[in-house]
Formats: C-alpha cells, structure tokens, sequence
C-alpha cells in the first residue's frame, strides 16, 4: 500500500533516467576517490541516487502536511498526505459525524485532492485496526525493515545498466575499459614513446604480459595517481591502439602483439572445419548406434551426446585424433570446457599450460568459438604422441594455467595401423613402431608422409569428396588389417578424419544408410564387396 515509485518495475523500465545532476554527482565522486568504478558499482551508485532524489521530493511532499491514518483527529483546513495515492495532498473542506454498526462513532472527512480537484471522504478518529494506521512509520521500507539497493539493481537490472552504460557512453567526461567507467582527464598521461617499450617488452617476454608486468617496464608506479587509476589508464591506452590485442580474462587482462598472433588463432586450421552439409538426424539411429556418440572424443559432437561431465572434477582424459594433432590443437570438449575460465564468445585467450612430464610452460590459445586450443604441435612431436594418445588437462589453483600430460609408458615397439598415399590413394598398412605413451588401441593411427597425406586432404576437400566415397575406399583398406571380418566405429572415425574431417555424428549416419555396410553390435561393422 505504501509502495514507492522505485519500487516498481515501471519506474526503472519507464522514468528512471540519468540526469545531469546524477552524472555530475558521479564526476565528484571520481574526483574524491581518484579510483575507476565496475559497472556494478555505477549501477548500486545511480539506484542509490534514484532513492535519494525520491526521497527529497518525499520530504518535501511531506512537508506540506500530515500523513492521513484513519485513527487521527483533523480539522477543516488541515491539508492531508495520502500514502495510498503516491502520497498526493488533499485540504479538509468538512467534516460529520458517522457510525459503524460494529465499531461504533467516527467522524467522516471531506477532502480536496490539491491538484487533482477532486473530492472524496475519509474516516477519522476511528478506533478500529487498519491498514493504513501507522502509516507514517513504514514510509520506504521494505516488508523486511531493510534498504533494498542492491536488491534493486539485482531485480531491475536489464533496465538500470543499459541506461548508465548509454548515457556515459555519450557523455565525453566519461571512458570505459572492460565495463570499468574512470574520469578521462584523471587518466594517466602516456606518451607514444612508452607505447613502444610496452611493444618491445611483450615481444622480447614472447609471450603476453599483464598490466602490473607492464607498468613495472614503464616506471608508472609513481606517478601520483592511485594504482587502480594507474592501471585503468594503460589498458585503456593499449585497448585503443591497433598494435596491441587483449588475450585475458575480462576481468584479468593479458596484452599481445598483433603482429604476433598465430594465424592458426585468427582463423581455423583446415583440418578441423566440417564441411558443410555434413549432418545427422540421431533419431534415424538404433540406438545401441547412437550410444557410440558418447564414446567418441570430438567437440563437434552436439553437448547432449558427448560424455557426461563432471563439474567438480579436476582433470580430463581424452583421445587425441588426426585433425588435432596434423593442426597442433586441442579440442575443447565439454569435459575440457568444464576446466576453463569463462570467457565471451569472441575472446581469444591466452592460457598457460605447465608439461606434466617436464615442468616446462608454453602459451595455448583458446578459441572458444571454434572450441580448439592452438600452441601444441611441437609438443606433440617432442612427446612423440601418435593419433590415439590419452591426453590429460589438469586444473590449477591459477583459471589461466592448466597442466597438459600424457599417460607415459614404458617405450615398446607395436604394430599399429599407418596411413600413407599409394597412386594418389589413401591407405593403410601395419608398421612396427616406437610408443612410449599409452594409447586407445582401436583410434591409434601413425602416419607416413604427412606433406603426402595434406596433399590427398586438400584433393578431397576441393573435390568436395562425399563420406560415402571414403568409405568405399578406406573400409577395405582397414578389413585387411584385421582377421575379423568387421572393423569397430571408433578405427573408421579415426581413419576417415585422415582423409577429411567427419563428426562422429554424420560417420554414423553414412554408416548407417550405407548399402555395403552392415552393423555387427558392439562397435563393430562389416563391408560386403561386390
């Protein structure tokens, strides 16, 4: 009943504004601080503002009279607060005597709305319990007795932020760097010069380097500003010049070169882009052929067939296939996407990942949108790890630092399946090899002439070479490898992602409608020749 106007959603949806009062209020605020201010805290800022001006305009509104409870005595003449009608004025112009049959003598009031001109009545000295007796004493509380802004802000958001945001986005006084707002004539004067040493200093780190590390290398430390101003300034300066790229958290930022950007970051490597048109309609599927989904290990796989993830869990294994480890990435499958910080869609982040095995640290690149981390082909080779290796991400206490490590073992030689191109052809072959790590024995796949088998890629890709043909073309080739007469899902998967990247999804799909191939149960299919 006693509801105030920024209580309500109209309000912030429809009147709340941010006035010239509001912002110059907040321009004195930077001044006394001397410190930048996170979107959350201008938004607890220009509620608590609203509430306040509400607050004025209340007290003034209240001084004009008393607030009306039916329990009081008035007179003709006394003007009258009405909480019930947003707390408008009203004058008594009479009054009478009146009677309830249960409560017994009261007195009726006849009042003139000030501003409405309109009339209405009104009980007084009425002794019975009523809503709106002690009115005065609960003016702007909430029904806990507590100040709600930040509640406010939590409820109202959708219409409070984009509004601040807005109107300090016009408003020149006012920068922003990753949705922290500071005063631009309190930012810290940096000159072209030192822009410089942060470019030579990042390029000689060859790695990125955060603010902190920079503004040691700048000698800014003492420069009079506070240190959260310090800060701000740089990456406000560095964000606005071409030459340096962001590759941080949102609220971490981590400064790059440009120039220094792998190009395998700003675009997909070959091998891992699905073609288009490949696809599958899972309800088409047996379902003991649709189970495989989860068996497989590819980001491709749509999230509600891959492997169940564990949210409290500390680390991953999964299998390494052809297109990441030709293209020296890792996929980020869900259970991975589990371990990394959360990240927009667009950010390119830099992560550090600590090699298990020795200790040593190498910078991987997280593309989100295409869910592959980049920076790993030479770990592959210095590891020796074949396609089929068990790869293993463990998390650290630090969200940008992550341990990559295989499953080592013993260094053996075995008979694994080879891919190499004979006349212009795909195939396949068991050679003795060196393995010193553990590996999925129905995946693990070596190879033989790599610049071979990137040509025969690239032949199938320009020729746009359908599933179906590979299949008629690598299924024999793997029969002859085995004395079982089937060859299981998860070889065909990884076999025919040597010759062109294919989901498990859409594998299963050809698989499934092909006229020469036949399900064995278990993972295992069969290829009827002429």
């Amino acid at each position: 009943m006693n509801q105030r106007p920024t209580q309500t959603a109209a309000f912030w949806h429809n009147d709340f504004q941010i006035t010239d009062e509001a912002t110059d209020a907040l321009y004195n605020k930077f001044i006394e601080s001397g410190k930048p201010c996170s979107i959350d805290e201008l938004g607890l800022f220009f509620v608590q503002k609203a509430l306040e001006d509400e607050e004025k305009a209340l007290r003034a509104e209240l001084a004009q009279g008393r607030i009306y409870q039916p329990n009081d005595s008035y007179a003709v003449g006394d003007t009258l607060i009405f909480t019930q009608y947003n707390y408008a004025a009203a004058t008594v112009t009479a009054t009478r005597s009146g009677f309830h049959p249960e409560h017994g003598e009261f007195t009726v009031l006849d009042v003139s709305f000030n501003e409405q001109n309109v009339t209405a009545s009104f009980a007084a000295d009425f002794s019975a319990p009523h809503a709106l007796t002690d009115a005065a004493n609960k003016i702007g509380v909430n029904d806990d007795g507590t100040s709600k802004t930040a509640q406010l802000l939590e409820k109202f958001r959708a219409d409070i932020i984009p509004k601040i945001e807005k109107a300090l986005a016009e408003n020149p006084n006012f920068v922003q760097f990753n949705h922290e707002w500071f005063l631009a004539d309190m930012l810290v004067e940096i000159q072209e010069g030192l822009l410089n040493i942060v470019d030579a200093a990042i390029d000689i780190n060859n790695g990125p380097l955060d603010v902190a590390a920079l503004i040691e290398q700048l000698e800014l430390n003492d420069n009079g500003a506070t240190p959260e101003a310090t800060q701000f300034s740089v990456n406000y300066m560095l964000d606005a010049d071409p030459r340096f790229l962001n590759v941080g958290l949102p609220g971490q930022p981590m400064w790059y070169l440009q120039r220094l950007k792998p190009p395998q970051v700003a675009q997909p490597p070959h091998n891992l882009i699905v073609p288009e048109g490949l696809t599958f309609d899972p309800d088409t599927l047996a379902p003991d052929i649709r189970a495989l989904l989860s068996e497989i290990d590819d980001e491709a796989t749509p999230p509600e067939f891959a492997r169940a993830v564990d949210p409290d869990a500390g680390e991953v294994t999964f299998v390494l296939n052809y297109p990441h480890r030709r293209s020296g990435t890792l996929p980020v499958l869900p259970a991975v996407e589990a371990l990394l910080p959360d990240v927009p869609d667009d950010r390119i982040v830099a992560l550090q990942f600590v090699d298990g095995q020795t200790g040593e640290e190498r910078v991987g690149w997280y593309v989100r949108r295409h869910r592959y981390i980049f920076g790993f082909g030479d770990w592959f080779v210095e590891h020796r790890l074949p396609v089929g290796a068990f790869i293993v991400l463990k998390r650290t206490d630090d969200p940008l630092k992550l341990v990559v490590d295989y499953v080592p073992q013993r260094t053996l030689r075995e008979w694994v399946r080879v891919a190499t191109v004979k006349n212009n052809q795909l195939a396949f072959e068991m050679r003795n090899r060196q393995l010193s790590c553990r590996y999925d024995e129905l995946m693990v796949i070596g190879e033989e002439g790599s610049e071979a088998i990137d040509a025969f890629w690239q032949k199938t890709a320009e020729k746009n070479t359908p599933i179906s043909v590979l299949i008629d073309r690598i299924f024999p080739e793997l029969l002859k490898l085995t004395s079982q007469g089937a060859v299981h899902t998860n070889t065909l998967y990884s076999a025919i992602n040597v010759a062109r990247r294919c989901p498990p999804g859409p594998l299963l799909q050809e698989l499934s409608d092909h006229p020469r191939c036949e399900w064995m149960r278990h993972g295992y299919w069969t290829y009827k020749t002429e």
